[in-house]
Order: C-alpha cells, then structure tokens, then sequence
C-alpha cells in the first residue's frame, strides 16, 4: 500500500510538473512563410520554440516543444481535401524510405481521420511536448491528442525536408543568430 502511495505520488508531480511547464512556456516565434503544393498555397505556417532553443537538429529530432501555427488560406477545403493534402506531405517526406512510411501509416491515418474540413482564415495550432505528444487546436478548441514523437518528426519533416526555402524561412531567426 506505501509503494503505491509512492507510485501515486510521483505520478502526480511528473504530471503536474508537465502541465505547469506547458502553461508556463514562453514561445519565440523563429520563423514563417507559405506552405505551397504545385500551384497551390493553402496555408501560411509559423513555428514557434521556447525560449533559448537554438539547435536546428534537436528541433527537427522532438527533443524540445515546438508550436506550430497554420492560418490557412483557402476559402473553403474538404475533410477528404485536408486528409489528402497532408497525405500528399507525409508521403513527399517518406519518398526515399517507403518502409518508414509503412510503419508510420497507422499513426499517420489515426491523425487524418481526425482533421476536419477547414474554412478560410481557420488558425490550427499544433503544440508539441517531448513527454506529452502533440496536440491539435483549432481555433482555440483541442481536436486531437496522440502521444509519441511520431507525428511531430512527421510533420516538420514533411515541412522542412523537401522545400529548403522554407525551411529557412522557419528557422529565419535562428539562422540569424548563428
């Protein structure tokens, strides 16, 4: 009964501790620009970092939160719209390592499966915590949360791996610094 008294108890800092530090993160905005697919351009990204992360690499790998805002841009797009243009992203990312892909398809479709259809000037913020996974807000409400680094290494890659003009225009700020 002691040991899961203990148990209990350092749970309920770990968590606590966690939520304190989400409530508490002081967000940097290190960079912006305009996602685009062929000719469209469906909606302008920002990312966003703690205060005093510096590391492109460890960013790109999930070790610290990241926050990354969408204001999208078309006037009106469908759920199966958005599940294919994310589709289309991931798969872009994983082009050279199909096998990846596979084993990341599940968690891939669970997150499509919960997005929505989106209306012009929609704001989805997606928050990711190393211990916690990612969440997804869509204009202010939370949608979607899935443990695991997954998603997030999934999503700034398909960000950041195949468009190097936008990569650096995410990481504008920190480019600068270096």
């Amino acid at each position: 009964m002691l040991m899961m008294k203990r148990i209990c108890f350092i749970f309920f800092l770990i968590f606590s501790a966690s939520l304190y530090a989400e409530r508490d993160t002081r967000w940097v905005e290190i960079g912006e620009g305009t996602y685009e697919q062929g000719f469209l351009f469906p909606y302008k990204i920002k990312l966003s970092v703690p205060y005093g992360v510096k590391n492109i690499d460890e960013i790109k790998q999930g070790l610290f939160p990241v926050k990354i805002e969408l204001d999208w841009l078309l006037i009106q797009y469908s759920k199966e719209d958005v599940g294919k243009l994310f589709y289309r992203q991931f798969k872009d990312k994983f082009k050279d390592k199909e096998e990846s892909f596979r084993l990341s398809q599940h968690i891939i479709n669970m997150f499509l499966n919960k997005l929505p259809s989106v209306q012009k000037h929609d704001h989805w913020t997606f928050i990711y915590y190393p211990d916690e996974g990612m969440r997804l807000f869509i204009d202010g409400k939370k949608i979607y949360h899935l443990v695991g680094a997954e998603l997030n290494r999934a999503l700034l890659q398909s960000w950041l791996s195949n468009n190097p003009v936008l990569t650096s225009k995410l990481f504008s700020r920190i480019l600068k610094i270096k």
